[in-house]
């Protein structure tokens, strides 16, 4: 599920850097406050599943 999720959102991060030379700025901040943090979504989980198999299979 990691992998998938870091491949569905990891090229946004790309597509942040490109020139847009039709979208505005508010555009550009709905873009980076709502798509952007989704980049997150893939190593959060990752942490959260690892801390809980952790917990799961420590003494």
């Amino acid at each position: 599920g990691v992998g998938v999720l870091a491949l569905l959102w990891t090229p946004f991060l790309f597509w942040w850097t490109l020139p847009h030379p039709g979208m505005t700025v508010t555009g550009r901040l709905l873009v980076g406050f709502i798509y952007l943090p989704l980049v997150a979504w893939a190593p959060l989980l990752a942490a959260v599943t690892l801390s809980y198999q952790r917990r799961r299979t420590g003494p």
